[in-house]
């Protein structure tokens, strides 16, 4: 099995073979010609995965999954349905396309009568040989939601390709994106809840099938993980548990998955970052979620610990976004398909209600840019408008697929072999087969884990064990981290625009940690400057008047 997530490039049209050359240098990984010819080319750091029927044929690969593909694929379509994405054939004609799940990251950018395209945004900005324009609607939705929306990047020119969608270049020369029937858009909430568990426990297990033994499988103290360590468990495949402090100041995380490890008989190991590497960690966090998603540096000294590990690493990415509801961002009102638009609306409330961090802005930029977020989330989420399962696939699309799969795809599967059973098509299929209105009150886990384990069932889990008052240091407020996010606020395009709380914050007269607003509106700017600031030689004059626009 593979060491990590695949890493891909190529190009489409009238390209320049150095700079795919290039383009497969930077990504690193010993990457090779896959497919070569006048009008494409394809870059891997595998063997690609062939597939084809009587009109048309491909290559490409699988993200975060272990299965093989089915044999007898006829068209790009199928391939996409069996979590295939790459590079197609049809007769003359070449096209990239991505996998139902759009889990892949699959980037491009147009120039010089070609596209170029690559799994990561780094290289393709890099190999540019024009200046780039920083993209205000997407950190209007990186600030205000903390993840892009839709199609876009920081960066205007590039975009990343969705789900279940094709991007081909026109004999008139310029790159068009056909997006596909999305095939889960066709699946009916028409089973009972009983017969969804049992279909989503097959699902899991179907994908979870492939992986050896020997595996060290992350474990939090909550359910997603669970749910991944428990048929692996059962079968003896986990060698250890290891389980990271979220850094709120308690060992909340650690004690809850304590219990769940020992009735197993598996080790658990508590992972510690030290109060000095936090500022390096969370500038590596930021680099390897290409400034993608708004965060603190928690989750790094797991990506470090699982770094380079032989057996798949099992991941929960989207088990909540499908089965979850009546909890954080699911609620009646979000789920009312009887009057879309106001349940849309009231789905970008909830997903913002965490924390407003546009309040770390000064009064005249906090409405544009909430507005522009807004008007984005709604326009990309009016094609789900009356779908019975609107809610769960505008959710996925937006925050699960452009926020939270960075981990998985990037800083985990940077260095990792990912597995993410919560986006494999079986077990989503099964989950969106089950009406939202069962979903409520933690009903669908409770189904599902007593089916894989009654006993493992009744141990408390983060859903319904409050956390203690904070008592233990955490670190990103110590120094280094302090010192990290005030050199980072004083230094880019919005330091003349933060609010009067940042800036006493950063003057040291304010809270050492603010509330809860401040803070995370100090992640989000500290992440645009420091994307600011690694990429300023290669980008067009910045001006933050415009996020006004």
């Amino acid at each position: 099995m593979p060491t990590r997530a695949p890493l891909a490039c190529g190009a489409l049209g009238n390209y320049e073979r150095d700079r795919v050359r290039r383009i497969a240098e930077l990504l690193g990984g010993g990457s090779a010609f896959a497919h070569e010819d006048e009008s494409s080319a394809l870059i891997l750091d595998r063997e690609p995965l062939r597939w084809g029927g009587d009109q048309q044929r491909g290559l490409g690969w699988i993200e975060a999954d272990p299965r093989r593909p089915p044999a007898g694929l006829p068209d790009w379509q199928a391939a996409s349905a069996a979590g295939i994405c790459g590079l197609a054939f049809d007769g003359r004609r070449r096209f990239l396309h991505s996998t139902v799940n759009g889990l892949a990251p699959l980037y491009w950018l147009e120039q010089g009568g070609a596209v170029y395209f690559a799994s990561r945004i780094d290289p393709l900005v890099r190999t540019s040989p024009s200046r780039l324009s920083i993209d205000w609607d997407a950190w209007a939705s990186i600030v205000a939601l903390r993840y892009p929306l839709g199609t876009s990047t920081p960066f205007a020119e590039i975009r990343r390709l969705p789900p279940s969608a094709s991007l081909r270049r026109r004999a008139w020369g310029r790159a068009q994106v056909e997006r596909g029937r999305w095939p889960w858009t066709e699946v009916e909430p028409d089973q009972s809840l009983a017969a969804g568990a049992e279909a989503m426990v097959a699902g899991l297990e179907e994908t979870l099938a492939p992986l050896p033994g020997e595996i060290v499988c992350p474990l939090s103290g909550g359910r997603d993980s669970r749910m991944l360590f428990l048929p692996l468990a059962r079968d003896g495949r986990v060698a250890g548990v290891a389980t990271v402090p979220d850094d709120e100041g308690d060992t909340h995380e650690e004690d809850l998955a304590e219990p769940v490890a020992a009735s197993f008989g598996v080790p658990q190991e508590r992972l510690r970052g030290t109060m000095g590497d936090y500022a390096a960690e969370w500038e590596e966090r930021a680099r390897r979620v290409e400034y993608e998603f708004v965060d603190h540096a928690w989750m790094v000294p797991l990506a470090q610990r699982l770094a380079g590990t032989e057996a798949p690493v099992p991941d929960g990415f989207a088990i909540d976004c499908f089965i979850s509801a009546g909890r954080h961002f699911y609620t009646p009102e979000t789920l009312d398909t009887g009057r879309p638009k106001a349940a849309m609306r009231a789905l970008f409330e909830s997903v913002r209600r965490y924390g407003h961090a546009h309040l770390a802005l000064e009064e005249s930029f906090q409405g544009p840019l909430v507005e522009r977020a807004r008007e984005q989330f709604l326009s990309r989420a009016r094609h789900f408008d009356g779908h019975p399962n609107q809610c769960f696939l505008a959710f996925y699309s937006s925050r699960s697929l452009r926020g939270v799969s960075t981990y998985a795809t990037k800083l985990l599967g940077d260095r990792s072999w990912v597995v993410a059973p919560g986006a494999a098509d079986p077990f989503v299929r099964a989950a969106l087969s089950v009406p939202g209105e069962e979903k409520f009150d933690g009903a669908v886990y409770k189904a599902i884990f007593e089916l894989l384990s009654p006993a493992v069932a009744a141990l408390p889990s983060t859903a319904d064990v409050p956390r203690k008052e904070p008592h233990l240091p955490q670190r990103w407020c110590s120094p280094a981290g302090l010192e990290l996010h005030r050199s980072l606020l004083r230094d880019g395009p919005l330091a003349p625009h933060l609010s009067a709380g940042v800036r006493a914050w950063i003057d040291g007269t304010g809270e050492v940690e603010p509330d809860r607003h401040l803070r995370l509106g100090i992640e989000a700017v500290s992440l645009l400057h420091a994307w600011w600031r690694q990429y300023r030689d290669c980008l067009r004059e910045v001006d933050a008047a415009d996020l006004l626009g």
